[in-house]
């Protein structure tokens, strides 16, 4: 088991940009978090009368291989499965939220990051929904983990949106996996707040890291972990209960 060093979980706080607006805003109860270099990320489905069937709750973010250093985001039922990643900036980068989230693949290994299409790029296979890989790279700049001083760690992006979980084919495999999009919101002109979009067929999730070990780099690696930051993280993320939504 490895070690991580402990910390007093934060007060509790509306956690209004991870859950659907269309859903009553609760709070959720969350366990003490820790502290380490490297993380799985897991799925929390933020509103479980959306989920999918079987339930994505809990469900692993890994990559599937769809071209050379492309990797389509998809989700793993199989615990502890996930890929390993870290958070990756200068200090200032990551306390304004403009790091990345990196993990190692190949060999030797090199870096890939978590790339999110932009507002208005689409998926070719899917149109009108965002794509998100773990592709070669830095990733986007500002998908990265919420920055104090909220008190819960999860993913975010730059721009207002959720993490969506939808049952798609993959052309690569033609065969169905459980991708991960992102959902844009976009703005009632006539209230004046923000919607959601999530696209037919899918669930809200966020992406909550679990602490995990990162592994040390072999000589000869193209990656490097000179700016990968101790992130706080969660021991066990299904110790997070959602209070039962009412009417």
């Amino acid at each position: 088991m490895p070690l991580f060093t402990a910390l007093v979980a934060a007060g509790a706080a509306a956690l209004t940009s991870a859950i659907p607006l269309e859903s009553r805003q609760v709070i959720p109860n969350y366990p003490p978090n820790l502290l380490s270099t490297g993380f799985r990320l897991v799925a929390n489905v933020t509103d479980p009368a959306t989920d999918l069937t079987p339930s994505v709750d809990g469900w692993e973010l890994i990559g599937i291989h769809v071209g050379a250093g492309l990797n389509d985001a998809v989700l793993t039922e199989v615990a502890g499965d996930g890929r390993i990643f870290y958070h990756n900036g200068t200090a200032e980068e990551v306390r304004y939220g403009r790091g990345s989230i990196l993990t190692d693949s190949g060999n030797p290994p090199f870096p890939s990051g978590i790339d999110v299409q932009g507002e208005t790029e689409h998926d070719a296979t899917y149109p009108g929904e965002h794509a998100v890989a773990i592709n070669g790279g830095s990733g986007t700049i500002g998908v990265s983990l919420l920055p104090p001083p909220d008190p819960y760690f999860y993913v975010t992006a730059l721009a207002p949106g959720t993490f969506v979980a939808c049952p798609r084919n993959v052309p690569y495999y033609n065969e169905e996996f459980i991708v991960v999009r992102f959902a844009y919101d976009t703005w009632d002109p006539d209230t004046a707040l923000p919607v959601r979009n999530i696209p037919e067929g899918c669930t809200a999730i966020t992406l909550i890291p679990e602490c995990d070990t990162l592994p040390q780099l072999p000589e000869g690696s193209i990656s490097s972990h000179a700016e990968a930051r101790n992130s706080k993280c969660y021991e066990d993320v299904s110790a997070i209960n959602w209070p039962e939504y009412g009417p």
